[in-house]
């Protein structure tokens, strides 16, 4: 009796088994029509030699159909595409599809097909709620379109490695493969974000876009107006759990927050915030000594989280002691404010030829040009302490010299940061177009910060300067002399 009862166990776990899997591969197949292949032809940029169309790639990647016949994937699988194909599961036909709006910094992009016949069979995701630690996830992927089981560890700001700004993450227990980017992550059958790449994560995690950033990215594009980025609370803040510091700056022992240490020129806390200011709260979430707040259902995240669901424009809430003295001010929001810009349109980066001096803005993507020991400290300096000023909204170098009989004897010039041109300071690079509309007693005086090696001043003939420039132009295929955002 006892073994045909274990015979029966085994036949009635078998066959439940049987149910579990046909309802595994049930689930795939309706959950399949929500992602889609796609396939991006792709030109590299040269940042060191911008006017120069760089070499054709090829990328591929998912996306995830939504509502309103749209299709959701990552702003790096179509940034830089001159040509984007999506094609249906199971099926060998492409269709074009075309970049709608994009989100450099949350690494989101919107795609439309203009053939209604792409979306039929096909079924678009429902949005859930906000998963918590713990939370199964079915992840999307690769070339078949498998799934992967994994499951949240946490929410984090994580560095997004399209646009360079922290987003808020969630992490997952394991990692997950760059085939994955783009494609539907569904927990309990619903869609709850996109994997995509990431820095300043802990090992062996895979990290996804939230469907609550996601929410956030369509709210800015609502209406037809073009994606304007997630604002910066403008800002640097100092941990405050050294007893001497708190009490120097009137803190008793049962408040908490970060110390206020430095306020970015033109950014949002600019002329609301002071230097010694204490954030003790932002959106009524108490600031921890640490600079971090609980959030119920998500855990404890950094204070600038929730700056990322605002629009620029908009008012966030901010508990502060000055002098001591609780105070609430209401901050609106504006664009990040850097020296270093974040990486955003990458197809068209800035420059400017003028007799075969090469002016262009000290960016994130400038440095992919070079090793990194090949820039002097002070530009290295620039990319982790820089801030902008009145008088400096970017670094202006000149990054080369195209030879030619004009800029003799400063041909070898390379990474020279230009701090005047013709008696003009330069804060940023309209200033150079203007400047060189003004010769100085028929000569182009330009100002250069290397005294300890090349010198201070490079001179050349003002007269000359435009035929040089054609000639070096026709010489080296430059089509233009400046990038489209200075013409």
């Amino acid at each position: 009796m006892k073994m045909k009862n274990g015979r029966l166990k085994i036949i009635v776990g078998f066959c439940f088994a049987l149910f579990l899997s046909a309802r595994v591969w049930g689930d795939e197949a309706v959950l399949r029509k929500s992602v889609v292949k796609v396939f991006t032809t792709a030109q590299n940029i040269d940042y060191y030699e911008p006017w120069k169309p760089g070499a054709e790639i090829q990328l591929q990647g998912c996306g995830t159909v939504l509502p309103g016949q749209k299709i959701l994937t990552t702003a790096h699988l179509v940034n830089k595409g001159n040509y984007i194909e999506v094609q249906k599961f199971g099926e060998t036909k492409r269709y074009v599809a075309k970049v709608e709006q994009v989100g450099y910094d949350l690494d989101l992009a919107l795609l439309t097909v203009e053939d209604p016949d792409f979306f039929t069979g096909t079924k678009p995701v429902e949005l859930a709620e906000l998963p918590g630690p713990g939370a199964k996830l079915l992840i999307q992927g690769r070339d078949e379109l498998s799934i992967k089981e994994d499951s949240v560890s946490n929410m984090e700001m994580v560095l997004g490695n399209e646009g360079g700004r922290e987003v808020p993450a969630l992490l997952t227990n394991g990692p997950i493969d760059g085939a994955n980017d783009g494609c539907p992550v569904f927990s309990d059958g619903k869609f709850v974000g996109i994997p995509f790449d990431s820095a300043g994560k802990p090992d062996k995690t895979g990290s996804i876009i939230p469907v609550n950033v996601i929410q956030r990215f369509f709210k800015g594009i609502q209406g037809g107006r073009s994606y304007d980025g997630i604002p910066d609370l403008g800002f640097y803040t100092q941990d405050l759990e050294n007893p001497a510091l708190r009490e120097y700056f009137k803190i008793s022992l049962k408040q908490t927050g970060e110390l206020i240490t430095q306020i970015f020129y033109g950014g949002s806390a600019d002329g609301v915030l002071n230097v010694g200011d204490v954030l003790t709260a932002i959106d009524g979430y108490p600031v921890d000594d640490e600079g971090y707040i609980n959030i119920p259902k998500i855990g404890r995240v950094p204070e600038c989280y929730l700056a990322t669901f605002y629009l620029i424009g908009e008012k966030i809430s901010l508990d502060i002691l000055r002098d001591g003295q609780p105070m609430k001010i209401q901050m609106p929001l504006k664009a990040v404010s850097q020296l270093m810009p974040d990486r955003q349109d990458e197809r068209h980066p800035t420059y400017f030829v003028m007799a075969g001096f090469v002016f262009v803005p000290l960016t994130f993507n400038y440095y992919s040009t070079a090793n990194w020991d090949n820039f002097k400290p002070e530009l290295q300096d620039l990319l982790f302490h820089g801030l902008r000023t009145p008088e400096r909204k970017q670094v202006i170098l000149i990054s080369h010299v195209l030879p030619h009989e004009i800029n003799k004897g400063y041909d070898k010039l390379t990474n020279m940061m230009v701090t005047g041109i013709n008696g003009k300071p330069i804060s940023e690079m309209k200033d150079v177009l203007e400047a060189f509309d003004h010769p100085v007693d028929g000569f182009d005086v330009i100002d250069i910060d290397d005294h300890d090696w090349f010198g201070s001043t490079i001179v050349i003939n003002a007269d000359k300067t435009k035929q040089a420039t054609d000639e070096i132009m026709d010489t080296f295929k430059i089509l233009s002399d400046r990038s489209r955002d200075l013409k």
